[in-house]
């Protein structure tokens, strides 16, 4: 008896101290970090960058040939609105090369509900380079609106300030 009590005790300090290991991992590998929900699948960008354009967040974030940006019209700390009449957009390139965005509408025979979604931006550090920290969800639509993506649970966590970042061109 006084063995499996050891034996347990072990066990459970062991399982504490993998815990404790595996969330440091973690944490130190996901910063920086560029990450959501696509359509229901975790997606995490491989890499990500801040620009300050026009006056407003160029925030982005790639992987492989797929890339995500998020568009404001203020380089504060905030809440911006998408779809609509709002100037601030998501935009997202899928890997066929498709163009999704929240400043189109979807096709009626498809969705009666329009581009919608929500740029968080929680903190800005005074660091050089400056980063960025907030979060997003958004629902954007192609071109043709036939076509739509959802993102959920987004997150960009110390994304660093850079420039010349461009923003993805709408047809």
């Amino acid at each position: 008896m006084y063995v499996m009590k050891k034996l347990a005790l072990f066990l459970v300090a062991a399982g504490v101290l993998l815990f404790v290991y595996s969330c440091a991992d973690e944490i130190e590998f996901n910063s920086p970090s560029i990450k959501a929900n696509k359509d229901g699948i975790f997606w995490r960008a491989q890499y990500q960058a801040v620009d300050i354009d026009f006056g407003g967040w160029l925030i982005e974030g790639g992987k492989y040939s797929e890339k995500i940006q998020l568009v404001t019209v203020s380089d504060t700390r905030g809440t911006f609105e998408l779809g609509g009449e709002s100037n601030n957009e998501a935009i997202f390139l899928d890997a066929e090369g498709v163009v999704y965005s929240t400043a189109f509408e979807p096709d009626p025979s498809l969705s009666v509900y329009p581009a919608e979604g929500q740029i968080v931006v929680d903190d800005i550090t005074n660091t050089t380079p400056k980063r960025v920290f907030g979060t997003f969800w958004f629902t954007a639509y192609s071109e043709d609106g036939m076509k739509s993506i959802t993102f959920n649970q987004g997150v960009f966590y110390n994304a660093p300030l850079t420039d010349g970042l461009r923003q993805i061109t709408l047809d």
